[in-house]
């Protein structure tokens, strides 16, 4: 079923059983996007929520260029004491199902662990999206660095992005803006001189969370970190076979073989 707003204060408890997260952090996110972000919950015998997941708006593109309404399955989670009961999949199949008859046609996540992957493909989710991760020492470079706009963030990503790809809506860019910002970091162009990057930043204490690098360039990556004081950054790209996220067709529309998901909201 949906989650009303009335069902947010339990939400919020079970997103933190679940996942750490401190209430503020839960409340903002119902903030920033609950009024556009389909919310679907089951319910225990007594009426508490038994799981929940978030149905975050977007487009996947697939490698035609054509794009396809699309839905991020966000902080899916089931309540602790109540884990193997079939929560999780009835859950799936009423969140897919609503979604498919609002012409959603594609369901997308991201694993939070590696064993959740085979979880997952038993619900016929398949490993779509891969990546590349590596982490570099801050260095001082001959580099250009300005920050961006969730508007400009999104231009600039998407003339990087050639092939199949998870597009966002406005509202998860100006989320990640949130969330970049609010540890201290944010969204940059970085000019080097053979590449102009786009890049989505989180600090996370002496290290650079590069949720998003395009294109590939540990040049880039390392300026950033130096400019913003941390001694290394971490950074994610597109390319590489790490296995990153999932996908299902919801109306049968084939799935591309392998395309690129970036920043997952972690």
């Amino acid at each position: 079923m949906r989650a009303a707003r009335r069902d947010l204060p339990a939400l919020t408890r079970l997103w933190q059983a679940c996942f750490g997260d401190t209430e503020a952090e839960v409340r903002a996110f119902w903030q920033a996007l609950f009024d556009c972000t389909p919310v679907y919950l089951r319910r225990a015998p007594d009426g508490s929520p038994a799981a929940m997941l978030c149905a975050l708006p977007a487009e996947l593109v697939g490698d035609d260029g054509d794009a396809v309404p699309a839905a991020y399955l966000y902080a899916v989670c089931t309540a602790p004491a109540l884990r193997g009961r079939g929560h999780c999949r009835l859950l799936l199949q009423e969140a897919e199902q609503d979604l498919a008859e609002q012409d959603v046609r594609a369901a997308v996540l991201v694993p939070a662990e590696e064993s959740l992957f085979g979880f997952y493909a038993r619900f016929g989710y398949r490993t779509v999206f891969t990546c590349r991760t590596e982490t570099v020492p801050a260095a001082r470079g001959d580099c250009s660095i300005t920050p961006l706009t969730p508007d400009g963030w999104q231009s600039l990503r998407e003339l990087q992005l050639y092939d199949s790809h998870l597009s966002y809506s406005p509202e998860l860019l100006r989320w990640q803006e949130t969330i970049s910002r609010s540890s201290g970091a944010g969204l940059y162009r970085i000019e080097t001189g053979d590449a102009v990057c786009c890049a989505a930043a989180e600090r996370d204490g002496e290290t650079l969370l590069v949720r998003e690098l395009l294109p590939d360039c540990p040049e880039a990556a390392a300026a950033l970190a130096d400019k913003l004081g941390c001694r290394e950054a971490v950074f994610r790209t597109a390319g590489g076979t790490q296995p990153f996220g999932m996908a299902k067709s919801l109306d049968g529309t084939p799935l591309p073989q392998r395309a690129y998901l970036g920043p997952a909201f972690e």
